[in-house]
């Protein structure tokens, strides 16, 4: 009997250890970070979205999009991310100080999206690139791109109407067995022109303190 206080008092260190392992100690590294503000060019990292991109972001989580597709850049010498274009850099926790909820993602069934709407150079071999035009017709018919894509078509967050008048701009280019009969087109719903404006808003290459741009290696 006068070993339980002691039986209970190792219990109780072993998850008061725990707890400072897995909550204090990393709430006290990362829990307040601020972004990163360059005074003398009046440049702030990152900015926290809003509007039609925060009601993207709700629809990519809604969608399971991050079931197939991470927005987590590696460092160079842990895998070929940033030698795939994926990012300059490997991502850091203040990419993410602004993210609700963080959209990291656990399977590469699709190529990361974390800079999506990051600059594209003239010489990039990069697929998926920063317009939305090429996103919305992704999302319809991704076979149009890629012929053995795997992505699933969201085509139910598009709809097919009657053209009334001149042409909408943001009907799909469609063609062969996805073009629709003469006099009509099909245009983004709502819930499509905000997930596109979450996808643009994805460009973690900006420059931080603590991740060093890495070149991509020579192909």
């Amino acid at each position: 009997m006068k070993s339980t206080p002691l039986l209970f008092a190792g219990l109780f260190a072993s998850f008061a250890v725990a707890w400072c392992a897995v909550i204090a100690i990393p709430q006290m590294q990362i829990g307040n970070l601020q972004p990163q503000v360059d005074e003398e060019n009046a440049d702030v990292y990152p900015v926290d979205i809003s509007g039609l991109s925060e009601q993207g972001r709700q629809v990519y989580v809604a969608q399971g999009c991050g079931a197939c597709h991470t927005q987590l850049i590696r460092d160079a010498h842990m895998g070929p991310d940033i030698q795939r274009e994926w990012g300059a850099r490997r991502t850091v926790a203040r990419d993410y100080i602004y993210d609700t909820p963080v959209t990291l993602g656990s399977m590469r069934n699709g190529p990361d999206l974390s800079n999506v709407g990051a600059a594209k150079s003239e010489d990039s071999t990069r697929r998926y690139i920063n317009d939305p035009r090429w996103l919305y017709l992704e999302l319809y018919s991704p076979r149009s791109h890629e012929a053995d894509s795997i992505m699933p078509p969201y085509r139910y967050l598009f709809k097919k109407r009657k053209i009334s008048g001149e042409p909408s701009p943001e009907a799909l280019p469609l063609t062969g067995a996805n073009a629709v009969r003469s006099g009509y087109e099909v245009v983004p719903t709502a819930k499509a022109r905000a997930l596109v404006a979450f996808l643009l808003s994805l460009d973690k290459s900006h420059p931080l303190k603590e991740a060093r741009a890495t070149a991509p290696a020579a192909k």
